[in-house]
């Protein structure tokens, strides 16, 4: 598999793939699952496959986990606690089709966020790319109409995908902090640190409003979110990030819209209407102009 793990755009096109299914997954089961559940379940589903994996190197890597334990809860937390659920809880109010365009805005925040953190600079092209990709997502959060902002009847869904893009952008940004270890190892102890902070939450929605329902699409969406969008997604990612640097492979936001919105169209019967495709052309251009240049 070396063709494929040293080769970090092959890398990228098939984290899109498999995340381009996170959210179909979710948005179809958003009536049946609730987003929490959802959530905790693909990760606790995760963990052994996980296990398996990065078993011939836990015990060389675990003692050096746990001395960086910081920045691991960090990125544990902003990964696994909190980003899906942000997203699956969006789902619930929002279509497939917005989270994949307002995802897109991604690389611009991770360029923002670089010269934030550590001071990597970015030139005026940039700075234009980074204005239209946020006028971009502004258009699609306000669903092409200016009366929102009057009202600030914003569609909560789409409020909350902002945040989680948010999380995922800071989680990239600092994602070469992470411990020197086997990359499945990483994986293992990422979910250990963020799990047992999602499962009181897990525990609230299943107390005060609804359980996770025991029936075959249970399964089979749990399934599909620990395989594939999970475990072959995230090692392909932070593999990626290792590869190419946190900007260049946050643009792997570039892929996620032309696989995403084709599915929620062919699978979910959603539309495609005016409004996106004004905001997708500013996104698309402005996160190009802001992630020219060295990095």
């Amino acid at each position: 598999m070396t063709w494929l793990t040293g080769n970090g755009y092959l890398l990228m096109m098939v984290t899109a793939i498999a995340w381009s299914g996170n959210a179909i997954v979710a948005r179809g089961a958003h009536e049946l699952i609730p987003p929490v559940g959802l959530a905790f379940w693909r990760w606790s589903a995760t963990l052994p496959i996980l296990l398996l994996l990065a078993w011939p190197h836990l015990k060389r890597d675990i003692p050096e986990a746990l001395r960086n334990w910081r920045i691991m809860l960090f990125l544990s937390v902003l990964s696994v606690s909190i980003y899906n659920s942000l997203i699956y809880i969006a789902l619930n109010s929002t279509t497939a089709t917005n989270s994949f365009l307002i995802n897109t805005s991604r690389p611009a925040i991770i360029v923002l966020m670089s010269l934030m953190f550590f001071r990597i600079p970015f030139t005026p092209v940039q700075a234009f790319g980074l204005a239209f990709g946020l006028l971009g997502t502004v258009i699609i959060v306000l669903r092409g109409d200016l009366a929102v902002l009057a009202t600030l009847d914003f569609n909560p869904g789409d409020i909350w995908v902002v945040v989680a893009t948010i999380c995922w952008a800071l989680y990239t940004v600092f994602l070469h902090k992470r411990p020197k270890v086997h990359p499945a190892s990483f994986m293992v102890m990422t979910v250990f640190f963020g799990l047992p902070i999602l499962f009181p939450f897990y525990l609230w929605e299943s107390l005060t409003l609804r359980t996770v329902p025991i029936v075959p699409e249970t399964f089979g969406a749990v399934a599909y979110l620990a395989v594939v969008a999970t475990v072959i997604a995230y090692l392909s990612y932070n593999r990626a990030v290792e590869l190419l640097g946190a900007n260049r492979a946050g643009l792997t936001s570039y892929l996620l819209p032309v696989f995403g919105v084709t599915l929620a169209i062919l699978l979910l019967d959603e539309q495609l209407q005016i409004f996106h495709l004004v905001g997708i052309t500013l996104l698309l251009g402005g996160t190009w102009l802001a992630t020219r240049g060295k990095t």
